[in-house]
């Protein structure tokens, strides 16, 4: 056989061995995946979205819904004297609650002679579902249970004695309150101004026939002079 014909035959199988191997994607050396890491850079994470907290604040007037058959009430107690009744679902806007938490609102009605917290009609405040700015409700003073006011319509005086040549006191003004402890036989009416708005805690006496009362007045106690 020729040299060069024998030579050539066996780079031919050398050849014939290489090919399956470049024809198949396989490292030549090392036994693991290649890595696709790139020196020197971190991956950054997936971004988190955040949603912001709610913004948005009560408005309106605060409302109170009832959710059961409610006694409204003529001061905030439940032995004092009844308004009304309402059925569920009743509603009306608060105009302020007491320190202890009852409900007060007007009740549209005619009340010429009332002032400030005696226009109000009270609800307890477990019978309702507030809603609205209820936040900032005014704490309001409200007459206690039992007791009888007067509210004059006009400037009066209040003088130490029953008479009328008895040391004037204080004056009781429009718009000013006070309580009622009782009546005597000679047309006076002894009254109390600590439990009013007067800021002044003296007990004197007015004329009975200028008291204009709100409560229980209906049985004043009779009074020595």
């Amino acid at each position: 056989m020729n040299p060069n014909t024998t030579h050539l035959a066996s780079r031919l199988a050398v050849l014939a061995l290489m090919v399956p191997l470049l024809a198949c994607n396989v490292p030549i050396t090392g036994s693991g995946p290649r890595s696709t890491e790139v020196p020197g850079y971190t991956p950054v994470p997936p971004m988190t979205v955040v949603n912001p907290a709610p913004t948005d604040t009560p408005s309106g007037p605060c409302e109170a819904v009832t959710f059961t058959d409610v006694t409204i009430y003529e001061r905030p107690d439940s032995s004092a004297d009844v308004f009304s009744t309402v059925p569920v679902g009743f509603a009306t806007t608060v105009d302020g609650k007491t320190a202890s938490g009852w409900i007060g609102f007007d009740p549209g009605v005619a009340q010429a002679a009332n002032i400030g917290p005696f226009r109000l009609r009270w609800i307890q405040p477990d019978k309702v579902n507030l809603a609205g700015a209820c936040g900032s409700l005014p704490a309001v003073w409200a007459p206690p249970s039992g007791v009888c006011f007067d509210m004059p319509m006009e400037d009066v005086e209040v003088r130490a004695d029953p008479t009328t040549a008895s040391t004037v006191l204080v004056v009781l003004n429009v718009e000013k309150f006070a309580a009622v402890l009782g009546v005597n036989a000679t047309g006076w009416a002894k009254i109390d101004l600590g439990p009013g708005n007067t800021g002044s805690s003296a007990q004197g006496w007015i004329e009975q026939a200028s008291l204009n009362m709100n409560g229980p007045c209906e049985n004043l106690p009779s009074l020595g002079d």
